[in-house]
């Protein structure tokens, strides 16, 4: 499954190639080709949109230096190719959404430019309707831009002894994939910054309802090691377990 998209891709490459070369382009074989394509990769239900999707994820993650973009450019040209073919759009749809998701939360998106770029073919390929709430992502992502310029302004103005920053992502839940809601108990500290951009927040948009949603929170943790400092890019969770072990550790050293 790992290979099987990429294996695809050579394989259509191959084919076209014969037909463009052998057969002169010849209608009635491209026709041909394009059925049996469509009946093949669709012996598998759902599983084809799901590996395409994922094989899209790992292109457009930030980290992938195997093409330049005009090269990526070409590589999404040709998995549209493949994606006309499954009858599962819609399986796709969920996996690609929930991958974007990750992509722009994190912000391991490779390149705005390729993912705007694959959002308009699948436009052009689906309609409107298919990418609304794909669209809708990226809308919130730029307007919490703006909303976390104006809250740190806000910050400077309340006096605080934390050191820590709070930066935070609305989110519409409509476009979003549905996320399980968790209790959790964070430092004094984050809730303090929490309260202050509720206040913050609701006061700019009143009638609004904020839920803070702690499985998707990230965070950055400066520590010193005894080789130099050192950045943790963690998840929240990890984040408080390594917070809890510290504090456990300096508690026993002490007593």
């Amino acid at each position: 499954d790992k290979t099987m998209v990429q294996e695809l891709l050579d394989f259509k490459d191959k084919m076209d190639n014969i037909v463009n070369v052998c057969f002169k382009k010849n209608e009635k074989f491209s026709n041909s080709l394009k059925e049996a394509f469509e009946h093949f990769i669709n012996q598998r239900t759902n599983k084809p949109a799901e590996l395409i999707a994922k094989f899209v994820d790992g292109k457009l993650r930030a980290g992938n230096k195997e093409a330049t973009e005009e090269e990526l450019e070409r590589l999404l040209d040709k998995i549209m190719v493949l994606f006309r073919f499954i009858h599962g759009k819609d399986v796709f749809e969920a996996f690609y959404k929930k991958d974007l998701a990750k992509r722009l939360l994190v912000g391991k998106s490779a390149s705005v430019d390729a993912e705007k770029s694959m959002l308009s073919k699948l436009k052009q390929e689906c309609g409107g309707g298919f990418t609304s709430k794909l669209e809708g992502m990226f809308k919130d992502m730029e307007l919490s831009k703006d909303i976390n310029v104006a809250f740190k302004q806000y910050m400077s103005n309340v006096r605080t002894s934390s050191p820590m920053e709070l930066t935070v992502s609305i989110l519409t839940m409509g476009y979003w994939p549905t996320y399980p809601v968790m209790e959790v108990t964070v430092p004094h500290a984050m809730v303090h910054f929490q309260n202050h951009f509720t206040r913050f927040y609701l006061g700019k948009h009143n009638g609004r309802k904020l839920q803070w949603q702690p499985t998707l929170g990230h965070c950055v943790l400066r520590a010193d090691f005894p080789h130099g400092k050192k950045e943790l890019q963690v998840s929240l969770f990890q984040a408080l377990v390594l917070l809890y072990l510290m504090r456990a550790v300096k508690w026993h050293w002490k007593r």
